[in-house]
This record gives structure tokens, sequence and C-alpha cells, in this order.
């Protein structure tokens, strides 16, 4: 997965060759939020995140260990689809956005993710004035009563 301008572009790797295929569409990170930890867990289908499994020490090949529990290493970007998003209207707030569910070998490794990822979403929302602009105004606020 690599993060490009405005977007994540996943592409598959096979050793021993240069050329390397985009796989799957790119997922547009207008109108996306990321979830990490805990809530990245419970976001999970039912039966495949369990609290109580042990925490298992891994070493990898580069040299990084690392004994972070599940919920630890498991980040969610939640995403609207590519046409809706590039459509310029703002979705509404139940729209059906989908989900892509990542995990990396540290939580170390997924704060960086995680960072970059709303790094990445928070300048695409600020050089859309137009459309913050009309996310804000969604909502009609609620008027109190004048009679009490």
């Amino acid at each position: 997965m690599f993060l490009v301008t405005d977007q994540l572009v996943q592409f598959r790797i096979k050793p021993k060759s240069t050329h390397y295929r985009r796989h799957g569409k790119t997922i547009s990170l207008l109108d996306a939020y990321v979830v990490s930890g805990v809530l990245a867990a419970r976001a999970l289908p039912k039966g495949h995140y369990n609290p109580n499994n042990p925490i298992t020490p891994r070493r990898y090949a580069d040299g990084l260990e690392s004994n972070d529990t599940e919920e630890n290493m498991l980040f969610v970007v939640f995403y609207v689809p590519h046409k809706v998003a590039q459509s310029g209207k703002v979705p509404s707030l139940n729209a059906a956005k989908k989900m892509m569910v990542f995990r990396c070998r540290s939580r170390v490794e997924r704060d960086v993710w995680c960072w970059a990822l709303n790094t990445e979403i928070e300048k695409l929302a600020r050089g859309r004035k137009d459309r913050e602009e009309m996310w804000r105004n969604v909502g009609a606020a609620i008027p109190l009563d004048q009679g009490r």
C-alpha cells in the first residue's frame, strides 16, 4: 500500500520483478477517516477479534521485535466509494461507507500510518474550502423555544 496525494494505492509486489501491478481500486481519502486500537478491533466482523487471545511475541526478518496486543496493531480506514467522493456532492452522514482493515507489525508502525493518513486527509479537507463549508452547513441549528 502506498499513500499518494489524496489517495491510497495498492500494488501487488512479486519477488524478482521490477514491474509492479496495481491491485484493486485506488481509495480516495476525500471524506475518509481512520480509527485505530480498540475502536478498530470493534469494527471487525464478529469472530475476527478476541481480546482474550494471549500476546504472542514476534520477530521479523529485518530484526524488529514486537509483543504488542492485537488491537494495538490494527487500524481501519472508512471511506466513501470513489464515484461518490469525486461527484462534488457532500454525502449524507449515514451514507454507506466501505472499510479497509490494516494490520501493522507494531504499535509504532500503526501510529506512523495513522498520522500520515490523518495528515493527508486534513490537508485534502483544508484545500477544499467550499466542500468544508458545505459540510458545516449540512445540519441546521435547532432553534431555542422562545416561550420558556
